[in-house]
């Protein structure tokens, strides 16, 4: 069974897509959301809009038989920019002021850990594949949908944020990219584990 590449579109289900996304870095989402299914709902929040940074807008799905077994999320720096304030506004106020100011919180000290990429560069905010579909090309398919979108909008280089003891970082490597610079936020480190 071959694997489509295709451009997200809102009627696809959120819910698997936020699942693989939390996959991702287990920590930081624990960190950020506390539990899979708060992150969930606050997906389900950018998910259907045109701008954010989980918005289906910005993002590519590798799907077989209608299963989603890949997610790209990217963007210009610009792009992002604009997104994460559209995010921003929105994300977390439908679970309350409490969260919503843990959320605030959190978001700060993102800033903090992801240094904003170069000037020029086309940024993959996530990448990931489902367990099950590792090893079939289709790392390589989102990375290279990433270089055409990031070529299409005249970026010299595409960058992304990875953590130092994610398997991932084998395959960036293998694609040949290079680790630019690492951040340690102490307080992430020691008492969340990010």
């Amino acid at each position: 069974m071959s694997v489509s590449i295709v451009d997200a579109k809102a009627e696809h289900p959120a819910r698997p897509i936020a699942d693989l996304i939390w996959t991702v870095d287990k920590p930081l989402m624990t960190f950020l959301f506390g539990t899979r299914d708060r992150w969930r709902r606050v997906f389900a929040c950018d998910w259907p809009e045109s701008k954010g940074i989980v918005c289906h807008k910005q993002m590519t799905l590798a799907v077989r038989n209608e299963e989603i077994l890949g997610v790209l999320i990217s963007h210009t720096l610009e792009e992002f920019d604009e997104h994460f304030i559209h995010t921003r506004l929105r994300e977390g106020r439908n679970e309350g002021a409490e969260f919503h100011k843990h959320l605030n919180h959190a978001f700060d000290m993102m800033a903090q850990l992801f240094p904003h990429g170069l000037e020029g560069s086309y940024f993959v905010f996530d990448l990931t594949i489902s367990s099950k579909a590792r090893r079939l090309g289709i790392g390589r398919q989102l990375l290279d949908v990433a270089k055409s979108k990031a070529k299409e909008a005249n970026c010299d280089r595409v960058c992304l944020d990875v953590a130092a003891d994610n398997d991932a970082v084998q395959f960036y490597n293998r694609m040949g990219m290079q680790v630019a610079v690492e951040t340690r936020i102490p307080e992430l480190a020691d008492r969340h584990g990010v």
